[in-house]
């Protein structure tokens, strides 16, 4: 699998049996790609931005919750070669409901989930923010910004849907 910025193999293990896996290996790499060239990531940056992807089927995790993000860090005697891992848990059962627009969401999902963690690593805000309802807003604006471009037939309906949510 391509993948330019998540050094993980956790979502190529757990979907390479599914007929979905080309699909979304494609939209991970067309989101990272699209990541780097429009957030103009350094390669500083993209050595920085450690991530898995999962997916959890359990509905009581995740709530009603599209993603969650969790936050590590990779131990080393030596302070300056700590460094910090994210972890992207998507809900399975509530992403794969929505069969006809399944690209544009996991395109937006995905693409808003990697904003926050180009965020933190700029230190552009807070992991452990206390106020997250507004920086959930200003992520869905830095998102529906990158992808404004991406002309897939039901990207709009996407949009108008966390626009409902975020706005």
């Amino acid at each position: 699998m391509v993948r330019i910025l998540s050094k993980g193999t956790k979502i190529d293990s757990y979907l390479k049996k599914s007929h979905y896996f080309y699909e979304i290996e494609s939209i991970l790499h067309l989101c990272e790609i699209n990541l780097i060239e429009k957030l103009k990531l350094s390669n500083r940056e993209i050595k920085r931005l450690l991530y898995d992807v999962y997916f959890i089927n359990d509905e009581d995790f995740l709530k009603n919750q599209y993603a969650v993000i969790f936050k590590g860090e990779i131990l080393n005697d030596l302070p300056s070669l700590r460094k910090d891992i994210y972890l992207i848990y998507l809900n399975f059962q509530k992403i794969f409901s929505q069969q006809s627009f399944l690209k544009e969401l996991m395109l937006y999902i995905l693409t808003h989930e990697l904003v926050h963690l180009v965020r933190f690593i700029r230190y552009e805000t807070d992991f452990y923010l206390k106020n997250k309802w507004e920086e959930e807003k200003r992520v869905h604006i830095i998102t529906k910004e990158i992808l404004k471009d991406f002309k897939l037939p039901y990207m709009k309906e996407v949009f108008s849907y966390f626009d409902r949510i975020y706005c």
